[in-house]
């Protein structure tokens, strides 16, 4: 099956959503074709070598950083990237796979469906936030769900994302749940943390508001003031370098506090870490929490969607709403250390669902249907 893939940004340096699909197809013997721009994930312009270093992983699928540029966003203050497209888009593939809500690949991918009558997939990974906006701005919802409306097929993370779409008119009956998938033979690896004196508490993720990293810094401040035996390292990209700057300078004079920088292979810090924080104030598939689960980590996380969806409260892991629970939570395990181990023996079994091995065939059969 040829199958041709529209990606805003196709950032191969993080093995996760799509490149991980991508990668599997390959393997599976699908004929993979991506069309991109020259942008990676955090839109910073790319040289072709840079790209060429990161994709290595590929050897079959043909992957073309189109001529690009940015242009502002009609609906927000921000400027997103666009891609000239080549020549190729207009061969014969079985199924063109469009990917996220209200971006230029999916009004391509539409544009396809319509002069060329292509069979034509659509990732959702709609967040809470975004709805919101639309559903309140007739203008925005009719061009953001237009592509999703005439599209055969049509996959969200979760059942509240379906949820979302069909209150903005997109039929409920072609939308498809297709949970996020992890590696879970490569995290599966991690050592269950030792019941040690020493406790390593860690934060991987963008540095943005999104993220919410400035909801744990108050109680991450305690812990290192109080807990000589504990220790904080933070890891990902700065998106935002003044919120980013704000939150690393509140943790910095702290001696056991550790900033990483950006890593494209996060297991190593899983292995390093005994309680991993998830703060995030907005997801749409949260794949470090089913990842730092899968290591057998003890995971603090908003109490928000998907992640209350992969978190028993207490059992598998804990979830927060107010700020000052993380410090109480953080004084527990700190305190029980043998509860960090069963806290997070549970939660690897049940990371397991989310085995990229299990979720592929969904998408497989996916295809299968639209064809």
């Amino acid at each position: 099956m040829k199958i041709l893939h529209l990606i805003d940004a196709f950032d191969a340096r993080f093995g996760r959503d799509q490149i991980k699909l991508v990668e599997l197809l390959e393997k599976r013997g699908y004929q993979n074709t991506v069309i991109t721009s020259k942008y990676s994930s955090d839109w910073r312009f790319t040289k072709k070598t840079e790209f060429k270093s990161w994709e290595k992983r590929f050897s079959q699928t043909e992957i073309i950083h189109a001529p690009s540029f940015k242009i502002p966003t009609p609906f927000s203050n921000e400027l997103s990237p666009i891609y000239l497209p080549s020549r190729q888009i207009l061969r014969n593939f079985d199924i063109i796979h469009a990917y996220t809500f209200n971006t230029y690949s999916s009004l391509l991918g539409a544009a396809s469906k319509i002069i060329r009558k292509s069979k034509v997939v659509m990732r959702s990974d709609l967040s809470s936030a975004t709805y919101n906006k639309t559903k309140n701005a007739p203008f925005q919802r009719t061009i953001a769900t237009y592509p999703f409306k005439i599209a055969d097929a049509v996959y969200t993370f979760t059942f509240l994302e379906k949820q979302y779409l069909t209150n903005l008119g997109v039929n409920k009956n072609k939308i498809r749940v297709i949970p996020v998938g992890i590696d879970y033979k490569k995290f599966s690896k991690a050592t269950i943390t030792d019941e040690d004196k020493h406790v390593s508490i860690g934060y991987v993720g963008r540095l943005c508001p999104q993220k919410g990293v400035r909801r744990i810094t108050a109680s991450l401040q305690r812990i290192l003031s109080e807990e000589k035996n504990a220790s904080v390292t933070f890891a990902g990209g700065i998106e935002d370098a003044d919120y980013a700057e704000e939150v690393l300078a509140s943790l910095r004079t702290y001696r056991n506090f550790e900033y990483l920088g950006c890593l494209s292979d996060v297991l190593p810090f899983y292995k390093m870490c005994n309680i991993i924080l998830a703060p995030s104030i907005l997801e749409t598939g949260a794949i470090t929490v089913l990842e730092a689960m899968a290591s057998g980590k003890a995971v603090i996380a908003s109490n928000i969607n998907p992640i209350k969806e992969y978190i028993e409260h207490e059992r598998t892991g804990f979830l927060f709403t107010e700020e000052k629970e993380v410090y109480l939570y953080l004084k527990k395990l700190i305190e029980n250390p043998k509860l960090i181990k069963e806290i997070g023996r549970r939660a690897r079994k049940e990371a397991a669902k989310y085995d990229w091995n299990l979720i592929i065939g969904r998408y497989e059969e996916m295809y299968r249907s639209v064809m």
